[in-house]
């Protein structure tokens, strides 16, 4: 009885084995291909200067700079389709294998790697996206002597690279559900926190920004001006504040525009057009 059940377990075996040569001689054909094709694209998009233009462009964004990171193109898209390629000659083995619950695991991988593709495409495009508004409000916010213009734009950049995380993340088929709903409620404390103390901390510096939108035309760099018992001209001026040298001296007192709205200031002498 023993024998029998052996011997068709042996019988079962040796007619297996043709479909394991088979399985066998596709992966191996597959692997040099592949293999062949991945090292053409690499050199190809080397030659074409992708990882040049990587170099100039995303990976000088500070995210990926501070922490060492870099972005190689040639390497990251052929190891893609490397591995895409790959899933395909495992499917097709597996197929060769006659085995349809390995084949159907397989050929469910293969049909995540487009998503998995646009995932990446989709942080890339965020990132650069996120950098070049950055870019803009902080130079904007700088121009406009805006306090707090690096910190305001930087949370403008996570904020923008947080909700494109989020859009690849469910293009990946992953549930954002309970992070999004977490993330919603940190990001709105952060947010209220932000806009209170900032609002408690630049009151003073609106005071003076609607001081010169009101006094611009009252007192101008030239003129002589008395505030607090001191005497001075007037010698530059912007947005928050003004600088006022006294006579017979080489000191400089710098007045915030808010104290025009405040105090009384007394001009000596107005500059001749």
């Amino acid at each position: 009885m023993d024998f029998d059940i052996l011997k068709t377990l042996f019988n079962e075996i040796i007619i297996f084995i043709p479909n394991i040569l088979a399985a066998l001689a596709i992966l191996l054909v597959s692997l040099i291909v592949i293999g062949i094709i991945s090292r053409f694209l690499r050199r190809m998009l080397q030659r074409m200067g992708a990882d040049d233009f990587a170099d100039k462009s995303i990976n000088k964004i500070d995210v990926l700079e501070d922490n060492n990171v870099r972005i190689v193109p040639s390497t990251l898209v052929s190891k893609i389709v490397y591995y895409s390629l790959l899933l395909v000659g495992i499917v097709a083995a597996t197929d060769a294998l006659q085995m349809e619950a390995v084949s159907d695991l397989v050929k469910g991988a293969v049909d995540y790697v487009p998503n998995l593709i646009t995932a990446i495409a989709l942080l890339i495009v965020g990132l650069l996206i996120a950098d070049f508004v950055r870019d803009v409000t902080s130079a904007a916010m700088q121009s406009l002597n805006v306090p707090a213009a690096k910190f305001l734009s930087s949370f403008i950049f996570y904020f923008i690279m947080l909700s494109i995380l989020m859009i690849a993340l469910e293009q990946a088929k992953i549930n954002t559900d309970f992070i999004t709903a977490n993330l919603s409620i940190i990001l709105g404390g952060v947010v209220f926190a932000f806009a209170i103390g900032y609002g408690f901390a630049s009151k003073s510096l609106m005071s003076s920004y609607i001081a010169y939108f009101y006094n611009r035309n009252k007192v101008s760099i030239g003129d002589t001006i008395r505030i607090d018992n001191k005497e001075g001209v007037v010698t530059s001026m912007d947005s928050t504040t003004m600088t006022v040298v006294p006579a017979n001296s080489n000191n400089r007192i710098i007045i915030p525009l808010s104290r025009l709205n405040t105090e009384t200031i007394e001009i000596v002498s107005v500059t001749e057009v």
